[in-house]
């Protein structure tokens, strides 16, 4: 590596306070770059993109790699950074205390880096070459310059990029290869950077990185599970379950058959074992050598705790898993006992930051930050990715407008960082269907897919009834559905009606109320987004284990995905096919009830404007309104849907003015450019913008089995002296957060009161104008505080329609 002493650096130079040296924190910050390339397989990724960019000046654009790390604090030499920041008592910086001037270290080290490549691209005589190398150069350095902020545009960077970018299409580099290159980089350095810092401030090496140590171990766990050897030795597997096997044989064999492929589909009909089979996939591709990590990514936290506890009854403590999502208290060390309590907290919050866990589960917006994020907290684990298992559930719930872009970037994330990813879904869309040029990259697991979805177990597990549709083109009383459900409830004890607004589910719940006498064998319960996870968890285990329960569900879409429920009969206000084929997967789930007297049974119904819900979505079009889809959904035909959604988009994406991003070229540019800044924010998965509002009331937890709930002393000091959980005490606690000494401990403090305060907490959509909610007491971090909550809260619910009537111009 180069010496600085070509710098001017010597012993004397301060990286940090009281007297760690510029030499000694740049050889460490190398040292750990070198053990994470090392420990994750990194080097011939990392070779691989720079032999594609120029492999006649490979050996020259690695070192620029390299060095861009090595260098990334040499402009610390400033005079006025060491006497003034780092009070260097060394005689030599006495000239420069107690000036004005710029005492910052990050710019001064990309001009001393610039300088120094300057000098050796001078004598390189070819103006192409030359000027293509230094394009690189320019780009390694902006991360330099970035590493103590956040990634925006390069062009605006300094003024010679704009030179570049006249002529960019003369260096032949392949524009999405070279974004992940420069992201990988800043990735390395400011990871690097902190893993050095933290063992010279905290003295706390980092030697785990979360990588999967004894993968034979984890593997045979997992084929000693119950499950698993009946599946291997084909016993005690009847019904629904044969089938669930098969599909799950069949997958195992493709997967093993295309180790050299990077992206699979899992395309499973509802309530075939994709969380088994997927595991199955991950522990299959374990057995490659280079494969150290996996990464299960759902859309709603939701599914994220379904997961978890399958996961863990599987492999017990043999995995190290670990949930990453906001509403998760960070998992805190135990086993060193010799540590002190702040090193514990450090290392926790590090494990955090850095996903220093085998198998991680997270949620799609936190992966697409890892991917597209411009913050050095968001850019810490991009490395991770390399080398690794990615299972992406429920892909259709991703928004459509994306697609063609985000399929690209899988598509060449997978290829470079060695990234096996598994897409499953029961209505995949094949989104290499819109990529302009396919590699061989793309392997579908499952072949014969007429043969599960076309089985009576999927097919016929639930009759569709269309008839609501065909005799009601809207549904615009409510007596309609509540004259159906007095036709329909002597034959079926669990019915659940699904609205795709939450007001029409509370007026329609109120509405069952006051019809309460021709209902009254029937408990009666309401579930939307504005109920919390307390009550959801209540109603569930309601649900599942009470077996002669007589029960009627009034919901909002929540119960889509991740809530696992199994009834008997089900009412739907319908939206787009997706959302039908995982509702459908809430009735008869456990196939156990083909042969009732009164088979189970979907109503759809048209009750409200799908598309104030959907806004722009290009699966509107198609929905159960035409005779065409209802077959589709009947005959479990997505791919033909799929064929009419993809065309859509496709005429949307050539759409030069006012196309979904604009054309594919147009967005190209922009990852040509490395424009960070505009990158993240149309690949931004959640546009919305909300009020986070806080209720502090008071919260019967009794009967409730959830993990925030389990470790009572932990909670104790919140309960009132009837055993509620009291919002008032948490809020206090949050607002102490700041006399908190040690960053580490107050963020791992902050996760604990977050989990706790996700109880109080409702969102509100508003529109981007508005500045703040109509009613609210005052603000703390990113709450608003709502004192006087009394006519917004009924038995722990937000109501949210008299909370809108305070204001109602300014909420959606």
């Amino acid at each position: 590596m180069i010496d600085l002493k070509e710098f001017g650096v010597d012993e004397t130079f301060l990286a940090h306070t009281p007297n760690e040296s510029l030499l000694s924190h740049s050889k460490q910050t190398y040292k750990y770059f070198q053990e994470i390339v090392k420990v994750k397989g990194l080097e011939e990724i990392i070779d691989g993109l720079i032999y594609n960019i120029d492999n006649e000046h490979f050996e020259f654009i690695k070192q620029m790699f390299e060095s861009a790390i090595f260098l990334h604090d040499v402009g610390k030499i400033n005079g006025y950074f060491q006497a003034n920041k780092m009070s260097n008592p060394h005689k030599k910086f006495d000239k420069y205390r107690g000036s004005t001037s710029s005492s910052e270290h990050s710019s001064f080290s990309k001009i001393e880096y610039l300088k120094y490549y300057t000098k050796k691209l001078e004598k390189i005589k070819n103006r192409k070459v030359k000027s293509k190398l230094e394009f690189i150069l320019y780009c390694f350095s902006y991360h330099i310059a970035k590493h103590h902020g956040k990634l925006s545009a390069f062009e605006d960077y300094d003024e010679k990029c704009i030179s570049f970018f006249t002529h960019i299409k003369k260096y032949d580099i392949e524009e999405f290869e070279f974004y992940i290159l420069n992201k990988l980089l800043f990735s390395l350095l400011v990871s690097s950077d902190y893993y050095a810092t933290t063992e010279y401030m905290a003295d706390l090496p980092t030697k785990n990185f979360g990588l999967i140590k004894d993968r034979q171990k984890i593997i045979n766990r997992f084929e000693d599970y119950k499950i698993i050897k009946n599946i291997r030795n084909n016993e005690n597997l009847e019904g629904i379950n044969i089938l669930r096997s098969k599909m799950f044989l069949e997958a195992e064999e493709n997967i093993i058959k295309n180790f050299d492929k990077n992206i699979f589909y899992l395309e499973a009909p509802t309530g075939s074992g994709k969380t088994l089979t997927s595991i199955n996939l991950a522990m299959k591709l374990l057995k490659k050598e280079e494969i150290n990590k996996i990464f299960y990514i759902f859309p709603f936290n939701t599914l994220v705790e379904q997961t978890k506890k399958q996961i863990d009854d599987i492999f017990k403590d043999d995995l190290d898993t670990c949930v990453i999502n906001s509403i998760t208290p960070i998992k805190e060390k135990t086993d060193e006992e010799q540590e002190n309590e702040e090193s514990k907290y450090q290392k926790s919050y590090m494990n955090r930051l850095f996903f220093h866990n085998e198998l991680i589960l997270t949620t799609h917006v936190s992966f697409f930050d890892i991917l597209f994020g411009t913050s050095k907290e968001e850019n810490f684990p991009l490395w991770q990715l390399a080398n690794s298992v990615i299972i992406l559930d429920e892909i259709q719930s991703y928004d459509n407008k994306l697609w063609s872009y985000m399929i690209q970037f899988f598509s060449i994330y997978a290829k470079v960082l060695n990234i096996k990813i598994i897409i499953m879904s029961a209505t995949l869309p094949k989104l290499d269907d819109l990529l302009t040029s396919k590699e061989n990259i793309f392997v579908e697991l499952i072949k014969n897919k007429d043969e599960y979805f076309k089985s009576k177990y999927f097919k016929s597990r639930v009759e569709l009834d269309f008839s609501l549709l065909e005799e009601y083109k809207e549904i615009k009383e409510y007596k309609v559905l509540i004259n159906k459900l007095d036709e329909e409830k002597n034959k079926y004890s669990k019915i659940v009606f699904e609205f795709i607004k939450k007001d029409s589910a509370r007026e329609f719940f109120e509405e069952i109320k006051r019809n309460k006498r021709k209902f009254k064998d029937f408990e009666i319960y309401e579930l939307s987004g504005d109920d919390n996870k307390a009550t959801r968890e209540k109603i569930i285990a309601k649900i599942k284990k009470e077996k002669n329960v007589k029960l009627i569900l009034v919901a909002t879409q929540v119960i889509e995905a991740g809530v696992d429920i199994d009834m008997d009969l089900g009412f739907k206000d319908i939206s787009i096919i997706d959302s039908e084929e995982q509702f459908l997967g809430r009735i008869n789930r456990s196939c156990l009830k083909l042969d009732n007297k009164y088979k189970p049974k979907v109503y759809f119904f048209n009750k409200d404007d799908e598309s104030k819900i959907y806004k722009k979505d290009n699966r509107l079009e198609d929905n159960l309104k035409k005779e065409e889809f209802r077959e589709i959904l009947l005959e479990k035909d997505f791919k033909k849907f799929y064929e009419k959604v993809f065309q859509r988009i496709k005429k949307d994406d050539s759409k030069i003015e006012d196309g979904i991003l604009g054309n594919f070229e147009k967005f190209s540019k922009k990852v040509q450019k490395l424009n960070y800044k505009e990158i993240k924010e149309q690949m931004k998965l959640i546009n919305t913008q909300s009020f986070r509002l806080y209720f502090p009331f008071k919260l019967n937890i009794s009967n409730c089995e959830i993990d925030e709930f389990k470790n009572k002393e932990s909670i104790s000091k919140y309960l009132d002296d009837d055993g509620k959980l009291d919002g008032q005490l948490i809020w206090e606690d949050f607002e102490k957060l700041n006399d908190i000494e040690g960053y580490a401990k107050k963020e791992i403090e902050k996760r604990k009161i977050d989990s706790l305060m996700q109880f109080f907490t409702f969102n509100i959509t508003k529109y981007s104008d508005t500045q703040t909610p109509p009613c609210y007491s005052y603000t703390c971090g990113a709450y608003y505080f709502i004192s006087n909550y009394e006519e917004f809260i009924e038995d722990g619910k937000f109501n949210r329609k008299a909370y809108q009537k305070k204001n109602k111009d300014i909420f959606w």
